[in-house]
């Protein structure tokens, strides 16, 4: 059990340093260097920080879907609820760590509120998301205690 959470650990370190934002969108986007600051779009010196664990939660996300999609296919053992949980945490703690990091610059913010997050940009008005860490975090809390009480 513990090699299945080392690789689900490896992948989501591997997909940090891959282009994954490529293969969400065929949208046209700005090069990785270009950020919305309060003051305009600016050019910055390398990749922002807060693009590495996005990286990592999209595929995450990915994975987790996919472990969802297949628990409709397989018997629902203790060991299939403990990775849907471990699944769902990691996706978490790296989304979590996009949110920090974006709002770690002046004039940014980002607000957790019970269900929802709300980002803030400068005079900007407030954008409001549903917060899905939290919801991970409940179905993670959901899997580990079906995983514990007897069928």
């Amino acid at each position: 059990m513990m090699k299945l959470y080392a690789a689900i650990l490896a992948v989501a370190i591997v997909a940090m340093f891959l282009p994954v934002e490529y293969l969400v969108s065929d949208a046209f986007r700005p090069p990785p260097n270009k950020v919305l600051t309060p003051t305009g779009v600016k050019e910055v010196a390398g990749t922002p920080l807060w693009l590495y664990p996005w990286r990592a939660t999209v595929v995450l996300v990915t994975l987790l879907f996919a472990a969802v999609v297949a628990t409709f296919f397989t018997r629902q053992t203790g060991r299939v609820r403990w990775t849907l949980a471990f699944l769902s945490i990691t996706t978490a703690v790296f989304h979590y760590l996009t949110l920090l990091f974006t709002s770690s610059p002046p004039g940014y913010g980002v607000e957790v509120y019970p269900l929802l997050y709300v980002i803030k940009v400068g005079n900007a008005p407030p954008q409001f998301y549903l917060d899905l860490g939290q919801i991970l975090i409940l179905y993670a809390a959901y899997n580990a205690y079906k995983a514990r009480t007897p069928p």
